[in-house]
């Protein structure tokens, strides 16, 4: 399945259920994850991949930077997986 069509889903799936989600694109800010989800004051940050692709090295990294600073990361390359974590994440 395409990035866009997986990110489409869980993004959908997030704002059906009262979480707020934030695109991700700062200028200079290669690498950084494409999603942030808000939930009562909860902050979670997500990594979404095409079908069987996996971060790149620079992605790896703000990841490893965020979980460093107390936040929630996770990476996924299908919607079934994301919106479990996000289901866990914010007691949805």
């Amino acid at each position: 399945m395409r990035e866009a069509a997986i990110e489409k889903a869980v993004c959908q799936w997030a704002k059906d259920h009262g979480i707020m989600v934030m695109k991700l694109a700062g200028p200079n800010q290669k690498g950084q994850p494409d999603r942030m989800f808000l939930y009562r004051g909860m902050a979670a940050f997500a990594e979404l991949k095409a079908t069987g692709k996996k971060p790149k090295a620079l992605q790896k990294k703000w990841m490893s930077d965020l979980w460093d600073h107390g936040f929630v990361v996770g990476w996924f390359d299908n919607a079934p997986d994301a919106i479990t974590w996000l289901k866990k994440i914010f007691v949805v």
